[in-house]
């Protein structure tokens, strides 16, 4: 099972906002290409598990006219997550993560190429509030994959393959296991607030900051359509996160994380912009954009 902590995970739309310096060194934070099927920390692929999603058979890179036509240009993208921590003397605590980002999407060749810089993560429910500075997300390079595309009766699906994150230590590869304590020598300040990791703000049946690192796993997939927002399913269930600090060591506990089997809320929405965009627009628009 994995071990996360209150918090939650910190998922999806992660990238800097394309207009500012991360506050550590450029390159630092790699996104890995991980493959077609998600992965646990070991970096083995849990096809024996039946309960975690696969993306479909049949897919290729090659882009549809009516994908290219559809999705090329600029985005606003809010992606969904649900799990549920069993939190002790409260039991199972249901949270839903939400993030937004900027998206663009270009042809490149005969395939689309996929780019996401992040801007915000807020964490609903549970049994704590939690506060995330924007520098968390923001600092994050951006991912960029290949988008595949399945056709079948006429229908075109959309996948957005696994991509592999490390947040708060330097990875070599997407295999690499978690830091198990902030000595590791690959554990760095990604947020520049002089704490290890990055940084999350807890209130609740204890108060305080939690020091965090993490493999952000996800791929998404979902129906082209016509027209408006492009829909789709986010599965984020290979990502996890492991406690290396906190301001008081009630904080530092790790709690027993699921993904909810009930995927109402664990989802992508893709809207289309015109104009400019930054973070700060993104997020000064997000109620239009995505209805709250």
């Amino acid at each position: 099972m994995k071990k996360l902590a209150f918090l939650g995970l910190l998922l999806a739309a992660c990238g800097d906002d394309g207009g500012r310096t991360s506050p550590t060194d450029s390159g630092t934070t790699p996104t890995v290409d991980s493959g077609t099927g998600p992965t646990t920390d070991s970096g083995t692929t849990p096809t024996e598990d039946a309960s975690v999603p696969m993306p479909p058979e049949g897919r290729t890179t090659v882009a549809p006219a009516a994908a290219i036509e559809r999705l090329v240009g600029t985005w606003a993208m809010e992606s969904r997550f649900a799990t549920i921590q069993t939190v002790p003397f409260l039991g199972d605590q249901r949270s839903v993560s939400r993030a937004w980002g900027l998206v663009e999407i270009a042809q490149v060749g005969d395939a689309l190429q996929m780019t996401e810089r992040g801007c915000r993560v807020q964490i609903e429910g549970g049994s704590t509030m939690t506060a995330i500075d924007d520098a968390v997300p923001r600092s994050i390079d951006p991912q960029v994959s290949t988008l595949e595309f399945v056709t079948e009766g006429g229908a075109i699906s959309w996948i957005r393959p696994e991509s592999a994150t490390a947040v708060g230590f330097r990875a070599a590869s997407p295999t690499d296991a978690l830091p198990m304590a902030s000595t590791d020598p690959r554990v760095f300040d990604q947020d520049g607030d002089g704490q290890p990791g990055v940084t999350v703000s807890v209130s609740g049946l204890a108060s305080g900051d939690v020091y965090v690192v993490q493999w952000q796993r996800s791929w998404y997939q979902g129906a082209l359509g016509t027209s408006g927002p492009v829909l789709g399913e986010n599965h984020s269930d290979a990502s996890t996160q492991r406690t290396i600090g906190a301001s008081t060591s009630l904080l530092e506990m790790d709690i027993p994380s699921r993904a909810d089997t009930n995927r109402a809320d664990s989802t992508v929405r893709f809207v289309p912009l015109t104009g400019e965009y930054d973070c700060d627009r993104l997020v000064g628009e997000a109620g239009t954009l995505f209805g709250g």
